[in-house]
């Protein structure tokens, strides 16, 4: 494809002179995220902890993981089959800039999108090896308002995985 299917904007700078390749405006780099997920259930060291949070009990006025949080309470009555569900999996985004090259080098940003997965313990949910890097941003500067562009991958699958799912194996319950 050559141009966008949202907005008709070419993907490619104008050529200058023949034979020159086609030299794109942004590459963004995208890592699909439902077999990252579905290997946590198919891994009886993580199957067991990803329902954890239907047996964590709530210490009133302490929020000790986003199980906690009015947000969490508010999404279960709301979505009362997603929540019914305790193997459903609640993922929470985060993103920010940093510059590869250090300070003093040119100009240039990077934006990587990493989700974790709040169906996990305290003890778990903030390790790296359940934080995955879904989407990364590159580009002289930063998206600013086109980010929703740039994550418009990872939009499509988490809303064919929230309208269909994905067929799984749950080890701890076999």
């Amino acid at each position: 494809m050559t141009e966008c299917i949202t907005c008709g904007h070419s993907h490619y700078k104008p050529r200058i002179g023949r034979g020159k390749t086609l030299v794109a405006y942004k590459k963004l780099r995208y890592f699909p995220i439902t077999s990252r997920l579905q290997r946590l259930f198919t891994s009886p060291r993580t199957a067991e902890h990803m329902t954890w949070h239907q047996a964590h009990d709530v210490v009133d006025g302490v929020m000790v993981h986003p199980f906690d949080s009015e947000a969490w309470k508010l999404f279960n009555n709301v979505h009362p089959q997603f929540s019914a569900e305790s193997r459903n999996v609640r993922l929470g985004l985060c993103t920010d800039e940093f510059n590869p090259f250090g300070s003093f080098a040119a100009p240039y940003s990077c934006w990587p999108v990493i989700l974790t997965v709040c169906n996990l313990p305290p003890g778990m949910c903030m390790r790296l090896e359940f934080m995955f890097l879904s989407t990364i941003i590159p580009g002289p500067s930063s998206p600013g308002r086109n980010i929703d562009v740039c994550l418009r991958p990872l939009i499509d699958e988490v809303a064919q995985l929230w309208s269909s799912g994905a067929l799984t194996y749950d080890i701890s319950r076999k």
